[in-house]
């Protein structure tokens, strides 16, 4: 079993070469973000939304397209107006409906991030099993999206095995804890093997939130060595996952800086640099702002300086 305990600086640039003169968009990848909900009574996660498909943007990705309720498009759209949007609105269209626009957005995608503020209702499940039976490109599962698969856990079933080594989970100790069915202690008291067992069970990579975040593919193990207990604050994780959408959405694959690791997966590689990314992007807005001040904003507002 190989233990690399972390990811080096010259790795991550590596994902960051110049640029060739006639780079377009399309090779820069295409994230498509199936988050944020709206509840019907005035309950919106728009945010989430918002942070994922941001992050992405600053971390690379060419085109990001937001797939959410519609009610969440004038917040969004304000905010982030380089974003392709699909609206859905589950007032006026049937379950059925949403989800086959939603598997026509899918077949575009080179990286599909799922779960940022979904919601756990009937549509958000139905959404999440839409995801599941369709994507063939990277999986970025996070927050409701996970919480819908715990309580589904039939839902692996779905994935091929092909689909599962380029999928990654983005749990934090609570959603962990639920899909394992153990408490929050039992997580943070072995985070490193609870992280590698989920991982090698299901065949995926598992990246576990915590104050040095675990990476795995349940074989090869990195232990982030960025980031502040300031970044313990909400939207911080969307970010996260929109970093992992636009490294794995990327249709170049860059190697290793480190020989010795060349054989790991590159799947792996990518999710590792984006926590590394994410983490010292919050190390850069704690130095400007402190860690008790520090928001999701300024940890976005930093990750261009980051790959600069």
């Amino acid at each position: 079993m190989v233990t690399l305990q972390n990811i080096s600086r010259e790795d991550v640039r590596a994902l960051f070469p110049p640029l060739p003169p006639r780079t377009n968009k399309g090779d820069m990848g295409r994230v498509l973000c199936v988050c944020g909900s709206y509840d019907g009574q005035g309950l919106s996660m728009c945010g989430a939304a918002y942070f994922s498909a941001s992050a992405a943007y600053r971390s690379g990705a060419g085109i990001v397209e937001i797939f959410t309720a519609r009610k969440n498009y004038e917040a969004i759209a304000s905010r982030l107006p380089e974003a392709v949007f699909s609206l859905y609105d589950t007032e006026k269209e049937g379950t059925a409906d949403i989800c086959s626009r939603l598997c026509e957005e899918i077949k575009k995608a080179d990286s599909v991030v799922l779960g940022c503020g979904l919601g756990r209702g009937e549509t958000a499940r139905e959404i999440v099993k839409t995801v599941f039976e369709n994507a063939t490109v990277p999986l970025i599962i996070d927050a409701d999206g996970l919480n819908i698969v715990s309580e589904s856990p039939v839902l692996w079933s779905l994935l091929s095995a092909e689909q599962k080594a380029r999928t990654v989970i983005t749990p934090h100790p609570g959603e962990m804890a639920r899909l394992c069915g153990k408490s929050v202690g039992e997580i943070l008291a072995n985070p490193i093997d609870t992280a590698k067992n989920f991982a090698k069970k299901h065949g995926i990579i598992c990246l576990l939130k915590d104050h040095r975040t675990v990476i795995t593919d349940g074989s090869a193990t990195f232990v982030n060595q960025s980031g502040n207990p300031g970044m313990a604050t909400g939207g911080s994780g969307d970010v996260l996952s929109g970093i992992v959408g636009a490294l794995l959405a990327r249709n170049t694959l860059a190697e290793w800086a480190d020989e010795g690791r060349k054989s790991l997966s590159p799947t792996l590689y990518r999710t590792a640099a984006a926590a590394y990314i994410h983490g010292l992007s919050g190390d850069k807005a704690s130095e400007k702002h402190g860690q008790y001040s520090l928001t999701a904003s300024d940890i976005l507002s930093e990750i261009h300086s980051v790959i600069r």
